[in-house]
């Protein structure tokens, strides 16, 4: 289930993004988050209710038509299809009537999720 972005999510958040190679220094985590949020993106976490904590992290763009998936990261343990398509199911049911589109990073995971769930 997706939990939207609160200050007290932070050393989360970090902990999450800091398993992306780009993101891996504390100070660009940090640096990444203060500029996503200044910039009005969203910052989703990714709550396993099974586990009871959180195992993944988005951050995406909105945009008039599409949302674009900016950063997605889960904790090792959970990179399974499941968990990603799971989150990349709950961003567009959010947002329903947009596109969820990806990054060059982020694009590969959303088309594989688009060929198995025929969003």
């Amino acid at each position: 289930m997706l939990k939207s972005y609160r200050k007290d999510y932070q050393k989360i958040v970090m902990g999450i993004l800091s398993f992306v190679p780009q993101l891996h220094d504390v100070e660009r985590v940090r640096d990444e988050i203060a500029w996503s949020l200044q910039q009005g993106y969203h910052i989703y976490l990714w709550h396993n209710a099974d586990e009871d904590h959180f195992t993944g992290v988005a951050i995406i763009q909105e945009g008039d038509n599409y949302v674009l998936v900016r950063w997605l990261s889960f904790t090792p343990s959970e990179r399974s299809g499941r968990n990603v398509y799971g989150m990349l199911t709950a961003i567009a049911q959010l947002f329903p009537r947009k596109r969820v589109m990806g990054t060059f990073n982020t694009q590969p995971l959303i088309t594989n999720w688009e060929r198995e769930t025929d969003e």
